[in-house]
């Protein structure tokens, strides 16, 4: 790669990423973070601890905001683009850039071992890889990628930039959006974990003929589950990502831009609101309602309705101020039964003394 700031700056500008840039033109051939980097790469900064060194030992260009630009001035100062929100501005610029290709394959476009139903049309600017096998009346949009070893079963769509990965499974009937990112090992579309006991009490598998949805620009990443549903559908809504080893029972619904961190958990039928964040180890009892904004920390465990935005904590989940308030209290029980038992053997002392 060999590439301009002003170039960086005529794609990026018109759309208020960059705001403006400053300082002798350069041409960049990579990205790196401040802690190693050459004088040819572009890296980032928001923190004013890290200007020294770029001062220093400049590469050649910097993306920062407005209050750091004025102190990356000077004779040997590197070549600048502004950004209100330079964070996110790298990480676009890297996007187009700098990412993986996962179009860049080693093997034929369409790879000979995979096995495809006579059904399938598959576009000219498709990438298969190996060992994918694709089931009768698949729908696949432009420009997918469906890497080694992944299973597409029967009557599946999915839509324009899709890239599933290596070893991913696709259930039966279920529908995939654009731009959905599937990573390695996720199961999309198993059976619900529905049963019902008899009167020996032992377990009868309920069938399970819903499909999972997964809207646009979602990402999935690697070994997660979502459960099909019981009839209707399970819903993951635009925009929604999910860390690795989570699982999503049947029926449940996420709406758009929910984030969730490794190894959560949310059990059959429960519904999210927009923008919910659950972070790593949260746990969802089936049939709950979490509302909008919600941000569950601390291994929150929800068994309640959650109704009003804000940030809940623990298990069952509270209002992460009463939360940290009965912390507090928590790490001072042993102090507190000390002065208790010292209260009661005075309290024992003076009424033995009024009685006397």
């Amino acid at each position: 790669m060999n590439i301009t700031v002003g170039e960086i700056f005529e794609r990026f500008g018109p759309s208020g990423v960059i705001d403006r840039v400053d300082g002798p033109e350069r041409s960049v051939s990579g990205f790196a973070g401040t802690d190693r980097y050459s004088a040819k790469d572009m890296v980032f900064v928001d923190e004013l601890s890290l200007v020294e060194g770029l001062i220093a030992s400049p590469p050649g260009a910097v993306l920062t905001n407005e209050d750091l630009a004025q102190k990356l001035v000077g004779p040997n100062a590197p070549a600048l683009l502004v950004s209100a929100n330079p964070r996110l501005a790298f990480t676009l610029i890297r996007q187009v850039y700098d990412d993986y290709d996962p179009r860049a394959t080693e093997w034929p476009r369409i790879h000979p071992s995979a096995v495809i139903h006579e059904s399938v049309t598959v576009h000219e600017d498709a990438v298969i890889g190996p060992g994918v096998v694709i089931g009768r009346d698949v729908q696949l949009g432009q420009r997918v990628v469906i890497q080694a070893n992944s299973v597409i079963e029967h009557d599946v769509v999915i839509g324009d930039d899709t890239i599933i990965h290596a070893r991913v499974f696709v259930g039966r009937g279920c529908k995939i959006g654009a731009r959905v990112r599937l990573k390695p090992g996720c199961v999309i579309g198993a059976d619900g974990f529905g049963f019902v006991r008899d009167d020996e009490k032992r377990f009868n598998r309920i069938p399970q003929k819903g499909i999972v949805v997964i809207e646009d620009d979602v990402m999935i990443s690697a070994n997660s589950t979502i459960d099909r549903a019981t009839f209707s559908e399970t819903r993951i809504s635009r925009g929604c990502k999910i860390d690795a080893l989570c699982h999503i029972g049947h029926n449940v619904f996420l709406d758009e831009d929910c984030l969730l961190v490794a190894q959560t958990g949310i059990a059959g039928s429960t519904r999210f609101g927009k923008r919910v964040l659950a972070s790593g180890q949260t746990g969802v009892i089936d049939h709950r309602t979490v509302t909008d904004d919600v941000v569950l920390v601390h291994r929150a465990g929800v068994s309640e309705d959650i109704t009003k935005p804000g940030i809940y904590a623990s298990g069952p989940a509270q209002p992460f101020l009463e939360y940290t308030r009965n912390i507090a209290v928590f790490r001072k029980l042993s102090e507190m039964r000390k002065r208790l038992i010292h209260l009661e053997r005075e309290i024992k002392r003076l009424l033995g003394n009024t009685a006397d």
